[in-house]
Order: C-alpha cells, then structure tokens, then sequence
C-alpha cells in the first residue's frame, strides 16, 4: 500500500532519482506518494542469466554426492531467481544453503528449500561471516568447500572470508549485469529539478552513474541528499562529495520507502 501523502515544506525535494534496477526500482516508486515529488527510475544495470560453467557444475554435483555437503551462499533474490532456472532442487537439497538478506531467505523458502542459514544479525557479507564462525564454534557447521551464487565482479570480501576460514571457495556465476542505458527523459528531469534525493544500494550503481551521467546532471546529484543502506556504502558515497548523507534501516523497499518518507517530512 503507498504511504500517506507527505506535504512537502518550502524548498524540499522535488526529484527522487531511483538507482536500483527493475523490478524492484518500481516497486519502490509504487510505495510513495508525496505530492510535488517526480521519482525518476534510472536503473543503473540491466541483468540476464548467465549459463553455468559446465566444469563448475559438474563439481557442484560431485561435491553434492558427499559428506559433509557444500556450503551454497545466495547473495540476493536475484541469485535465487536465476539458480533455480539452471539447479534442481532436488541438487540444492543436498547442499547446505546460506542467505544474505531476509528476502533472499524467502525466495529460497518459497522455492521449497526451508533450511538455511541466515545472519543471526544483519544483512551484509560480515554478518554471515561472523554467523559461520558461530555455528563453527559449536560444531553445527561443517564444510569443506563454498560456492557463492552470484554474477561476475564483486563479493570478493565474502570469498575472501570464507576462505581465510579453511574453505575451498568458488564462485558459481548464474547472471550477467550489463550497464543500463540513461534516457535522455532522466536526464532532463535531473537537470531541470531544484533539489535532488537519491537511493542508492550499490558501489558499482555510484560508479556507473557517475560516469554516464555527464557532468552538469551529475553535479545536480551530488549537489543534492543521498540515502544509502550500508555504512559500508557511506564511506563510499563520502567520496561523491553529496550535500548530506542519510542511512536506510536495512536494504528493502519498505526500509527505504520508510526513510523517503522521514527524509521528506523534514525537508
């Protein structure tokens, strides 16, 4: 359901720049409704599936068949998505199952896959780091080898941990991002605005961005506030220079939709 309207005060925000990418940039856009407020959807990244190294897979299979089974990390619900496109259920059952992320968990729930290992606490790679360390502590976990389910580029902190932990740890590439295209719509809209806040929940979406967006627009979206969803990425934001930070309760729709709301009212 959208949230209440928000009267926005003199001089507040008139643009919010979405950089997450579809589907969920729109569901995000679908939860506001705050009068004097046009939401710009400029995904900074497109993504498809990408077929799996049939090496990898038949080393997945293999280590499947034994004791103690892989350990299968799922970093988002868009890991889930595509895995299970191209893995069999029946083959991911007789892994043990790690999730990032309360809605990743779900994906995997719905999917008939009910035992997972999920962060005692949080939503970020540490945060299962440090759970693994736990169930290691007290004998509840046994691996030999990990797999990330991800695409290409990033979760190199993740691999890294898990293997300063004693495991064989491999990625298991199941889709591709690919740069999405500015329109000349967003970026208009981002040069004609007044005051600009914009989400972001990516280093590589910053990154993209920056460089797509020439100068003048970008200027107006560092000029503008910038709500984020890790510390990790404020630190990373700081180097944008924006005009204020603000730091979303966790990565979902309904925590940032939540913070739109408050950033808005106080304008």
């Amino acid at each position: 359901m959208p949230l209440a309207d928000i009267s926005l005060v003199k001089d507040g925000f008139d643009c919010l720049l979405v950089t997450r990418p579809q589907p969920e940039a729109a569901d995000l856009a679908g939860r506001l409704n705050i009068p004097g407020l046009r939401v710009v959807l400029q995904p900074a990244f497109e993504f498809s599936q990408a077929a799996i190294d049939p090496a990898a897979l038949e080393a997945l299979q293999a280590e499947a068949e034994k004791a103690p089974a892989p350990l299968l990390v799922f970093t988002s619900t868009r890991a889930v998505h595509f895995a299970l496109q191209q893995l069999s259920v029946a083959l991911l059952s007789r892994c043990q199952l790690a999730a990032i992320g309360s809605a990743t968990a779900a994906a995997l729930q719905q999917a008939g896959l009910p035992n997972l290992i999920q962060p005692l606490t949080g939503y970020r790679s540490e945060d299962l780091l440090q759970t693994l360390d736990k169930l290691a502590s007290e004998r509840e976990l046994q691996a030999s080898g990990a797999w990330i389910v991800a695409a290409a580029g990033g979760r190199e902190a993740l691999l890294e941990g898990l293997q300063q932990r004693g495991l064989d740890s491999r990625m298991l590439l199941v889709y591709r991002r690919q740069a999405a295209a500015t329109t000349p719509e967003c970026r208009q809209k981002l040069q004609q605005s007044h005051r600009v806040l914009s989400v972001w929940t990516s280093a590589g979406a910053m990154q993209q961005l920056s460089s797509e967006l020439e100068g003048p627009v970008w200027n107006r979206v560092c000029a503008g506030e910038w709500l984020v969803v890790s510390d990790r990425l404020a630190g990373i934001a700081a180097n944008y220079h924006p005009a204020a930070m603000h730091l979303s309760a966790g990565p979902g729709n309904v925590e940032l939709a939540a913070a739109i709301e408050q950033i808005c009212q106080a304008g």
